[in-house]
């Protein structure tokens, strides 16, 4: 895995949402040339990511709806749509959030590249990143959007519109959590960058204090201040770093 140097990425001005992590993707991807990848959003969350990668032709993308929102023309499809990303030949597939299991089914895939940006409600984020990393091959990396929200608002549990983390990050932290031999990492830079691996890369670590990631799990079961106790622990919690 070539070298990579994280701290320029803090030094980036007015930049758009979505465009820290894109960079970030496309200098893994030249540096590494990943065989398969795989690149799943929701209908209403990282649009940028449609705009990654579009000669590449070893990429499976998904884009899924829910009934939370009116997600456009497609919104109430019951049956898989594929369509051509802009500028793309290869297509992508359009599924509603409950079929997102039986699509990766049918994909039968590692992925050495993996890159997502989930719906940002709790049950729907915990079951992507489950579903997700299970995906990753021994070697692989995947890469989430929204795992340190800049404040408690965009950290709001359910749907609002503009700016929106929702929790992300709590599932990122479940997943460790429950894959504590896993590697991991947040950027806290452009509503924070997760990152995981199989394998010890970069400053991803799994050495994660799991006495903590309990606590920050009860809080949010029982519905108390997990925002605050993550932003002051999120580096034992889930290796969160600036550069």
């Amino acid at each position: 895995m070539a070298a990579m140097n994280f701290s320029k990425y803090f030094k980036v001005k007015n930049y758009n949402i979505g465009g820290i992590m894109s960079l970030l993707i496309r200098e893994l991807y030249n540096k590494n040339r990943y065989n398969n990848i795989l690149i799943v959003r929701s209908y209403t969350t990282g649009p940028f990511l449609d705009d990654l990668l579009l000669k590449n032709q070893d990429i499976d993308r998904i884009v899924y709806y829910t009934d939370k929102t009116n997600e456009g023309p497609f919104f109430s499809l019951k049956t898989p749509l594929e369509f051509p990303a802009k500028g793309q030949s290869e297509k992508k597939t359009f599924i509603h959030s409950d079929d997102l299991e039986n699509q990766l089914i049918l994909l039968n895939k590692k992925y050495d590249l993996i890159c997502m940006d989930t719906w940002h409600e709790y049950r729907e984020a915990c079951r992507d990143f489950k579903l997700i990393s299970s995906l990753l091959s021994e070697t692989g990396i995947l890469i989430s959007h929204d795992c340190y929200p800049w404040n408690k608002t965009v950290a709001n549990p359910s749907y609002i519109e503009g700016a929106w983390s929702g929790e992300t990050y709590i599932s990122f932290i479940e997943l460790a959590y429950n894959n504590p031999d896993m590697f991991y990492g947040v950027l806290n830079v452009d509503t924070g960058i997760g990152i995981l691996s199989k394998q010890q890369l970069y400053f991803l670590s799994n050495k994660l204090d799991r006495t903590k990631q309990e606590h920050l799990l009860l809080l949010h079961k029982n519905s108390g201040d997990a925002y605050t106790y993550f932003s002051k622990n999120s580096k034992d919690i889930i290796n969160a770093v600036k550069f």
